[in-house]
């Protein structure tokens, strides 16, 4: 799979990138948990190419900030500082590396010492790390209010990697018909807190569908959905009134959820365990409520009602949005979001089918300078046959917003012409125009992807990053599993992409579809919308999950959902595969080397990459023989030579050299198959400047086909680091990694 061949080898080009090993003091920033013994991992907030900028224009004032390492670029001259403050051109080391750590009752700070702010007082820069399970990892730092003299500068940092694991459950919940939804009430980065009395009394701290945030003042156990903190004079206890585990149900006509199997109840000898029932009220008018505690302490089953807007049937809500909505916007009832569509109300657009019928409309308007009759919303142009009259009544679909022109002319069975208009938010990169998806002579169906209806997008990542399925969206088409005249469309962690005649509800990631015999699609049922990022499971499996699409046939109080595993195969993307169908679920597999992590291989003179196990090659021999040897410079233009295959001969042993230095001989090969990434690593090369301790350098093969051989260039140099004292040279070099 990996032979090379000169005929595709460059079909097979790569973007390399040379890095060394990433300089993270485990010491502060992998930190250990005491209270539930488990491990916060802050190494992959290190970014070795560049460092974290902050502007703050209001202060008139830029931050510069590494976490886990070094500053990339001096301040004020000097190495060594993790915080450069730069105010009017000149820059002030506010903070000095290594940063001390503290973490008590579930709180992390990174506290920065600095130069002198003022005569006996020392610039200090507190950041605290803020569970966050959506802000992924690549966020940045939140800086407080401070004045222009302070020297206290306090920051928050959201990140999932500040999360312990979270245990989840399925928010959704179908009777008689009418479909509800609590997952809205679901919490990623605080929790609620319920009084069970007065100032001094225990609280409840709660989450929906979702453990407990453990946090400052939070430290619950790790699958409680519900706890009770009791504070003493003496200490803190925390209760589990319950564990995350079934879904929410449907009782004697009311909407409850039910956390179980808690703390071992000490009351009485008729509940082994202590429970919480938490009941939902349906209230339209309840926005950002919060739950009410109304007893059961005493029998350790504690009782809690909460009047919410997310208590309604999704039916219920889409008939109040109605009546509620304002011209061309509307709320998202389950999050008081606004959709507002009024900057498309200046002009008229126009689609064209694909048989070539010329549509022109107008969002919340009539398009002017059409032959329709007066208030047409959409024209066919051809005849001056109107699709339906316009109005500003925005409607609310969980797909996304909708209009529906209705009163049209006419049709042949003597029904009157109507146009749906779905907008929804669809794939970054998606094309952002109207697209036809359905026309007959009595109806009309556009869909039109559109970043004005981006509620949120779903983070096509595990909370701690391990697993990234990023690189599986589709911006353009979509991935279309055939199995006899059935076939799937899918996207992955996004709405399909608009398909002309594909007509599943807008907002689908998933379709099951058939084709007539004139190769139309028919039959499309939705099997699930993109709520849920990918996790792992407790097998270890990667699984990705989309749910709330059609009425199940054969149980009508469930919707139809989908589940994706993705085991790990090597050397491919994969594509997926429908293994089963059952209880209203279908059941997909999606073999991928972006789960498998990295393995060793093997590095064969003078060229060859190969791995044993696999008994794949790379041969990178072309580097060696179209050139020597490759030179990169510095900003200071300090000048780097590169010779991956014959560094033996020209560089004293090393593949990378600076002068007289060498950047170390090859220690190990590494295939990172989930970021399809070749890495060299070299080590002992010549001793650094005033150190006992050895330049070390990383080669990275980044995998790009549409790339030549290429040339290296370099990202990162750093010639100082506090507790390694060695140099590290990155560099990005264009070259092939062979199939």
């Amino acid at each position: 799979m990996y032979k090379l061949n000169i005929l595709l080898f460059f079909y097979y080009f790569a973007t390399v990138a040379v890095f060394a090993d990433l300089p993270v003091n485990d010491n502060f920033c992998v930190i250990h948990e005491p209270v539930w013994n488990f491990f916060y991992h802050f190494t992959s907030l290190a970014n070795p190419a560049k460092d974290i900028v902050l502007n703050y224009d209001y202060l008139n004032e830029t931050i510069r900030l590494q976490l886990c390492i070094p500053l990339k670029e001096k301040c004020n001259g000097k190495d060594g500082y993790g915080i450069c403050l730069v105010k009017n051109k000149e820059e002030k080391g506010i903070g000095k590396m290594p940063p001390e750590v503290n973490i008590k009752d579930g709180r992390i700070m990174f506290v920065f010492t600095g130069d002198d702010c003022r005569p006996e007082t020392k610039y200090t820069v507190n950041i605290l790390m803020k569970c966050d399970h959506e802000a992924g990892n690549n966020s940045y730092p939140e800086l407080f209010n401070h004045g222009l003299e302070q020297c206290n500068l306090y920051m928050v940092w959201k990140s999932s990697l500040a999360c312990r694991p979270a245990t989840k459950t399925d928010c959704t919940v179908t009777d008689n018909g009418l479909h509800y939804d609590l997952s809205p009430l679901t919490r990623y980065s605080q929790n609620y807190v319920i009084p069970t009395g007065n100032k001094t009394s225990p609280k409840i701290i709660l989450n929906i569908c979702h453990s407990v945030i453990f946090e400052y003042n939070a430290l619950c156990q790790m699958h409680s959905g519900a706890c009770l903190q009791n504070v003493t004079s003496s200490k803190t206890e925390y209760v589990n009134l319950g564990d995350v585990k079934d879904s929410p149900f449907i009782e004697d006509g009311k909407l409850k959820l039910q956390y179980q199997e808690g703390d071992i109840c000490k009351l009485n000898n008729i509940i082994p365990h202590i429970g919480t029932t938490i009941s939902f009220i349906c209230d339209f008018e309840a926005m950002d409520t919060i739950p009410e505690y109304v007893g059961g302490s005493e029998s350790c089953d504690y009782q809690i009602i909460w009047k919410t807007a997310a208590a309604c049937s999704v039916e219920s809500l889409r008939k109040h949005s109605a009546i509620t909505a304002g011209k061309c916007t509307v709320n998202n009832p389950l999050t008081n979001f606004t959709y507002n569509l009024q900057s498309l109300m200046d002009k008229d657009f126009r689609t064209i089918a694909k048989n070539g019928t010329e549509y022109k409309f107008g969002i919340c308007k009539a398009p002017v300078n059409t032959g329709c009759t007066s208030g047409t919303g959409v024209c066919l142009t051809k005849n001056n046959i109107s699709m339906g009259k316009f109005n500003t009544n925005l409607m609310w679909e969980e797909g996304g917003p909708y209009l529906n022109y209705t009163d049209g002319d006419l049709c042949e069975n003597g029904q009157r012409r109507y146009t749906i208009i779905a907008f929804l938010c669809g794939a970054e990169g998606s094309v952002d125009e109207p697209l036809v998806m359905e026309q007959n002579p009595c109806q009309l169906i556009i869909h039109w992807n559109t970043n004005l209806v981006c509620e949120k997008r779903v983070e096509c990542a595990t909370d701690d990053d391990e697993v990234n399925l990023n690189s599986l969206i589709k911006s353009t088409g979509n991935y279309i599993v055939k199995v006899n005249k059935t076939e799937f469309h899918i996207n992955v962690c996004r709405p399909l992409v608009p398909v002309p005649g594909l007509t599943c509800a807008h907002g689908s990631a998933i379709c099951k579809t058939s084709l007539s015999p004139d190769n139309e699609y028919i039959n499309e049922v939705s099997l699930g919308f993109p709520k849920e990022s990918p996790v792992v499971n407790k097998n270890h499996e990667t699984v990705l999950r989309y749910i709330d699409g059609s009425v199940c046939p054969e149980n009508s109080n469930k919707l139809i959902s989908s589940n994706f595993t993705f085991p790990c195969q090597y050397n491919d993307k994969g594509f997926p595969e429908l293994k089963k169908y059952e209880d209203c679920t279908y059941i997909f597999e999606w073999k991928t080397s972006l789960t498998c992590g990295a393995v060793m291989e093997n590095w064969t003179p003078p060229c060859t990459i190969k791995e044993q196990w696999l008994s794949h090659e790379c041969n990178l021999s072309l580097l060696h023989k179209n050139k020597k040897v490759y030179y990169v410079k510095n900003k200071q233009d300090k000048e780097y030579s590169i010779n991956i295959c014959g560094g033996e001969k020209f560089c004293n042993g090393s593949a990378v050299c600076q002068g007289n230095n060498g950047y170390g001989s090859l220690t190990n090969v590494i295939f990172d198959y989930g970021r399809d990434v070749i890495k060299l690593k070299y080590s002992n090369g010549s001793k650094c400047v005033d150190s006992k301790t050895s330049y070390t350098s990383e080669v990275r093969f980044i995998c790009n086909q549409s790339i030549g051989i290429g040339a290296p260039e370099l990202l990162w140099v750093s010639t100082h680091l506090i507790s390694y004292n060695k140099l590290i040279l990155t560099l990005k070099y264009n070259t092939v990694k062979n199939h």
